[in-house]
């Protein structure tokens, strides 16, 4: 006999269909992170160059290969605590609706193919590729639990996605932009980390599972966060006047506009953070929320009348 609450609960939760599932776990959704891949592409004005565009196609499909595969390994590496997590026990590797053997070939799959490409976009590209892999390994098999040491990561793992897409087209990747990453993804991979705090529901003082961070730490998280996402925004203030922003933008004073759609963005994001709104990933809460999508037309079209020569 089953009690209602498991009935409750079969009855919400319909069987997933087999496609859908694997989808889930390669995380195909999150593919469209590695269109950062193109921000070196769109900053260094590549598109004068027709030739670039095919390698950082290949690119980004290699990294989109290579990071689900790793994706399957950071599931087997957390199967214990996925199942013991409220949200996570319905991933397909935790569910056991998608067997281990499984898998692990379509991992190994994945990752050569994904490492076939890299090789073809060229051997910077590669590198770069290898040292990603290298530092996702680190991520799950001890750094995870590391507090602080795995927001930094995760940050550096963003920020390998811009020297990546330089890489793929052969362009020196700015400095600007480079520390502007750096310290928008810290911003995000606190949020990612906020976020799991404000769900979690057990003693202030014990860690999350998997994790090195207690309730207690929540206002810690949320300083840090906010003060490193302001910081990114200073920084594009700052590129505004500088040689390198006259030289690649008729109207250069026009950036100045970009830091209020951009502070909006993160301000808010850490204002539903807090609030206990924001559930695990930003970049998947972005996608589906409308003031983020006006913020980045916004952007966008700022960006583009600072190239306009009327």
């Amino acid at each position: 006999m089953h009690s209602p609450d498991e009935r409750v609960e079969s009855v919400q939760r319909a069987p997933v269909p087999r496609l859908a599932r694997w989808l889930q776990l390669l995380r195909v959704h999150h593919w469209l992170k590695n269109a950062l891949l193109a921000v070196p592409y769109l900053t260094a004005q590549a598109w004068l160059r027709p030739d670039a565009i095919y390698p950082l196609a290949r690119g980004v499909l290699s990294l989109s290969l290579i990071a689900s595969a790793t994706y399957v390994l950071n599931d087997l590496a957390d199967l214990a605590h996925d199942r013991a997590h409220a949200a996570k026990r319905h991933r397909p590797l935790a569910a056991g609706t998608i067997g281990v053997p499984a898998a692990l070939g379509v991992a190994g799959f994945l990752a050569l193919l994904g490492a076939g490409l890299a090789a073809t976009v060229g051997r910077h590209f590669l590198f770069v590729v290898a040292l990603y892999v290298l530092l996702t390994t680190l991520y799950t098999r001890a750094l995870k639990r590391v507090a602080l040491l795995d927001v930094l990561l995760l940050a550096s793992l963003w920020v390998l996605r811009l020297v990546a897409g330089a890489a793929a087209i052969d362009v020196v990747l700015s400095n600007w932009l480079l520390s502007f990453g750096a310290f928008l993804f810290l911003s995000l991979s606190l949020v990612k980390r906020a976020a799991e705090l404000t769900a979690y529901h057990g003693p202030a003082e014990q860690l999350l599972p998997g994790r090195g961070y207690g309730r207690r730490d929540l206002p810690a998280i949320l300083g840090f966060g906010i003060a490193t996402g302001t910081v990114s925004v200073l920084v594009l203030a700052l590129f505004v006047d500088s040689t390198a922003a006259l030289h690649a933008y008729p109207h250069h004073e026009r950036l100045w506009l970009l830091c209020a759609p951009l502070w909006f963005w993160l301000a808010r994001l850490w204002l539903i953070t807090a609030r206990g709104e924001l559930h695990h990933d930003p970049i998947v809460y972005s996608l589906k929320d409308r003031a983020s999508w006006v913020s980045l037309l916004a952007i966008m079209g700022i960006w583009i009348s600072a190239l306009a020569v009327w």
